[in-house]
C-alpha cells in the first residue's frame, strides 16, 4: 500500500532527497523523522522561505499503483 505522508496523511508517491540541512530547516520538529510527501514538504519550505530548488537531488521518482517513473531534474528554478 505504500507510506503515508505524515503530515495530510494522503499515500507518498514521490521519493526525493534533499541535504539533511535543507530538511531541518523547512520540516517542522514534530515530524523531522517521519514521511513528508513532496507536496507537504514544498509547503513547509514555502512558509518557512527554505529555498530547496537547487538542492533536489538529480532524481525523482514517482511510484504509483501500475508503474514508476524516474524524473531527471535538469533545471531548478525558485519561486518568487
Amino acid at each position: 500500500m505504500g507510506q503515508r505522508c505524515k503530515a495530510c496523511g494522503h499515500r507518498d508517491k514521490f521519493n526525493f532527497t534533499v541535504p539533511d540541512e535543507i530538511w531541518a530547516a523547512a520540516v517542522p520538529a514534530e515530524l523531522q523523522n517521519k514521511v513528508v510527501c513532496l507536496a507537504c514538504f514544498d509547503d513547509f519550505a514555502a512558509e518557512r522561505r527554505v529555498d530547496y530548488a537547487t538542492r533536489l537531488s538529480s532524481s525523482l521518482w514517482f511510484a504509483g499503483a501500475a508503474a514508476t517513473f524516474e524524473f531527471r531534474v535538469s533545471t531548478a528554478v525558485p519561486a518568487d
